[in-house]
């Protein structure tokens, strides 16, 4: 038995990854039939294509392949995403700060990462990406994807785009530049209110908003709070459970349940400064996975009130498991429960206040990309109820 490695997963930019112990066991007997027919089709390959194959590419093809019949977010990383993935968990890079999914088989946009490239550029949530530099994205998968949209700093990617409502695409020339941009971010509204927004959680979000939330008490603006995490793609479960557990002084925060393992549950802790003003949390379309944690934690402990438009879906967890070349799979393992038992998988968080940050053709939820839009997703679980559980530690979502 092993542990997978401590990395947190974006695939483009951020998703949140939650650690489980991962057993790498002989495939059984019916897998290693079937693997038996896989190693002679690879010999006929290599012994009688009319070309000489690249074994390396046609075998990274064949894992590609395969997993595409699992849902979305398990996926197998080449070394060279993968060793931009780890770079990108402490939310620094070279691209345009954008989240992608394969949406009927086209990229589409999740979310750009406020205040990237991508989001200064206009690039909105369920765009679909048609081209990259002159490339058609049909039948393209994530890891191309990946390599075609980053980049070195200061060079342009073109992205032809189709926006529901638009008869033709059109074009966005983007310039690459370095992502390094602060998960926190907070202002003063009105004299006696704050305002703090996360982007994404990553290493330090936890850290920097406390440190937010203190100037703001300093300047005695903390008599009412809103927390934007819209168009916040996801993070680091950690700094999840971290930044929530400012939040709380009881209650559960989210519940873990994988296929072979008990239900592992994280609660809020009494230690630690809190903060009890009256609280908004406002969420999108754009806000999925860790985002979706944090505002279901605060909704089903009644300590919040959300509002906006119904979140993204994404209630599943991956581990990273890093292989023997440098590669990577990343791997689902679990579902997530908000403390009430919901799961939110392919359903959202609802909010409690509906109110659309965009015109309602474009909210509308049949041209919203959310997790129940995405081929293979995961579906609803039958028992929608996660039962009380033993107390772990989290890495990955």
């Amino acid at each position: 038995m092993f542990k997978a490695p401590k990395y947190f997963g974006v695939f483009l930019i951020l998703t949140s990854l939650s650690f489980f112990s991962i057993q790498a066991n002989a495939v059984t007997e019916k897998g290693f039939k079937s693997l038996h027919i896989f190693t002679k089709v690879l010999n006929y390959l290599e012994e009688n294509y009319v070309d000489e194959i690249d074994d390396q590419k046609v075998i990274q093809g064949a894992i590609s392949g395969m997993l595409r019949t699992l849902d979305p977010h398990t996926v197998y990383m080449s070394p060279e995403v993968f060793k931009e993935l780890k770079v990108d968990t402490k939310g620094r890079f070279d691209g345009i700060g954008i989240e992608v999914a394969v949406r009927d088989n086209a990229l589409t946009v999740i979310a750009p990462i406020r205040g990237t490239p991508a989001d200064k550029a206009g690039i909105e949530p369920g765009d679909v990406i048609v081209k990259i530099d002159g490339k058609f994205t049909e039948n393209m998968d994530l890891t191309e994807a990946v390599t075609r949209l980053r980049g070195s700093r200061g060079s342009r990617v073109s992205l032809t785009i189709l926006r529901e409502g638009n008869k033709k695409p059109f074009e966005f020339k983007i310039l690459r530049e370095p992502i390094n941009v602060p998960s926190v971010k907070y202002q003063v509204l009105d004299g006696n209110y704050g305002y703090v927004g996360i982007s994404s959680f990553q290493e330090g979000t936890a850290k920097d908003l406390r440190k937010a939330l203190k100037k703001l008490k300093d300047d005695d603006a903390l008599n009412g709070l809103v927390l934007d995490l819209r168009k916040n793609p996801g993070g680091l479960l950690d700094q999840t459970v971290d930044v929530s557990n400012l939040f709380l002084r009881k209650g559960v925060i989210v519940t873990t349940e994988s296929r072979n393992q008990k239900k592992y549950q994280e609660e809020a802790t009494v230690e630690g400064d809190k903060v009890d003003c009256p609280m908004v949390v406002l969420v999108d379309g754009g806000s999925a996975s860790a985002s979706e944690i944090v505002a279901g934690a605060l909704q089903d402990n009644k300590r919040a009130m959300i509002l906006g438009t119904k979140t993204f879906g994404k209630g599943s967890v991956q581990t990273v498991i890093e292989l023997d070349d440098g590669s990577a799979l990343k791997l689902t393992v679990a579902r997530y429960y908000t403390p009430s038992g919901r799961s939110i998988q392919a359903q959202g968080i609802e909010p409690d206040i509906i109110v659309p940050s965009k015109p309602p053709k474009i909210e509308d939820d049949k041209k919203q990309l959310r997790e129940e839009s995405l081929a293979g997703h995961l579906e609803v679980p039958s028992e929608d109820k996660a039962e009380p559980v033993v107390k772990s530690k989290s890495d990955i979502l």
